[in-house]
């Protein structure tokens, strides 16, 4: 038995595969280009810092937040807020595929070791210490098992020149303390600096306890100090609600700018955006190939994605409302003549044997042609005159088509029916002929 063939035209795939082509290039754009998107996320998150830079200008402190297309400069800025989300400055960590990677994950913002030096010599910052897995951003829970695992503070200290130093951690609970006899702070798995392991270069700035909560620590080869957090949940989102948390900080960053007029820089980057003073002198500028890269990141491949998927909504729609484009083949005005002789020869068709209404239907017929070639109304000189233009033209077809209507007119209603389907085929015949080729001018 032949194969029977397919009813899937080309043309009816071609919405399909345009619409998936389309929507697959506007989620790449949302996923790959929409960079620094796990950032902006980690800074909203429970662990992130989002929240630090409005409360610090609620309190009259300026600050401002990291953006990765400015470049602040440094004489304009006072102080460095630096959080290290990441255990390993020397190398950069694979990307969570999965929710499983990502509640595991350590390394929620990889930080270049050359990079957080260079950071360290340009400006007074506050570096605060990772505490938490990625799992307390997946599930929301502050639960010991989300919590980075200690023994791996001392790679991290040998990294940032604190070799020896170790972090000490409470139990599941909120310890409460008093600083400054004003201001009561509250962290829950409290995280410390053991001080029986500072560096020479460090000193005890904020006791917790019988520990310490923030060290300072002098540089090599730098003028100003470099301030170490140990429990980063002082100052990040979820911890700012605890206590007098928010308060604390407000006024430990105030003691550390000493009324600067500059802001506070919330480095929230892991790349060096920082620029040293403007020169008077006059700098060419040459713009490269590179320039037209930045219409595609963030937040401008927001706008390519969307616009993507609304012409994927778009196409769908409107083929699925009017239907794959048709290529005609002959031209409109020969495609009109065939609509008109096919809806002619169905009216004949539905006529049946019925001679009376067969009569009717070729004198007005006649009529019709008449009165479209000459104008006017429907009436026999019309239909007189339209048949000498024919028989001026073709007297043979002329002779033909007149012999014929005459007899279905005159005769119709008396055929019997095999009789009157026999003229019918010829009519439909010679009536095409005299549509194609001799149509009223």
């Amino acid at each position: 038995m032949a194969e029977a063939p397919s009813n899937t035209a080309p043309s009816n795939l071609m919405p399909i595969v345009v619409v998936c082509g389309l929507l697959i290039a506007g989620f790449l754009m949302l996923t790959l280009l929409s960079s620094g998107a796990r950032d902006r996320q980690l800074n909203k998150s429970q662990i992130g810092f989002g929240a630090l830079g409005p409360w610090l200008i609620a309190q009259d402190i300026p600050a401002r937040q990291s953006h990765p297309r400015l470049s602040p400069r440094l004489d304009a800025l006072s102080l460095r807020i630096l959080p290290i989300f990441d255990m390993n400055l020397a190398t950069d960590g694979l990307d969570p595929e999965t929710r499983a990677d990502r509640i595991k994950d350590y390394d929620q913002r990889d930080l270049d070791l050359s990079v957080f030096h260079d950071k360290l010599m340009e400006l007074e910052s506050v570096v605060l210490f990772p505490k938490w897995r990625g799992a307390l951003i997946e599930t929301g829970i502050a639960h010991e098992q989300a919590l980075v695992p200690a023994d791996l503070y001392s790679n991290l200290a040998r990294q940032l020149d604190l070799e020896g130093l170790q972090v000490l951690r409470g139990g599941a609970e909120f310890a409460t303390q008093t600083l400054w006899d004003s201001f009561e702070v509250s962290l829950f798995h409290a995280q410390r600096f053991d001080v029986s392991t500072l560096p020479k270069q460090c000193r005890t700035s904020l006791r917790f306890g019988r520990d310490a909560l923030i060290i300072t620590c002098a540089l090599e080869d730098a003028d100003h100090p470099v301030h170490f957090v140990a429990d980063p949940d002082l100052m990040n989102n979820h911890g700012m609600a605890a206590s007098d948390n928010a308060a604390f900080t407000a006024d430990y960053i105030t003691n550390l700018i000493d009324e600067s007029e500059h802001p506070v820089y919330i480095d929230n980057s892991p790349n060096l955006l920082t620029a040293t003073a403007e020169s008077q002198e006059r700098q060419d500028y040459e713009r490269g190939s590179d320039e037209m890269s930045r219409f595609f990141m963030y937040p401008f491949s927001l706008f390519w994605a969307v616009l993507m998927i609304v012409l994927a909504v778009l196409f769908w729609r409107g083929s699925r409302r009017f239907g794959p484009v048709q290529s005609y083949g002959p031209a409109p005005r020969e495609l009109s003549k065939r609509a008109a002789i096919a809806a002619k020869a169905s009216l004949l068709r539905l006529s049946g044997n019925d001679g009376h209404m067969v009569s009717d239907f070729v004198r007005l017929q006649l009529q019709d042609l008449g009165a479209r070639s000459f104008g006017g109304a429907l009436g026999q000189g019309n239909e007189a005159r339209f048949m000498a233009l024919l028989a001026r033209r073709d007297p043979d077809l002329a002779q033909e088509f007149s012999a014929v209507t005459d007899v279905l007119i005159n005769d119709g209603a008396d055929m019997a029916p095999q009789v009157l389907d026999r003229h019918l085929a010829i009519y439909q015949t010679l009536l095409k002929k005299v549509v194609q080729h001799y149509e009223p001018v």
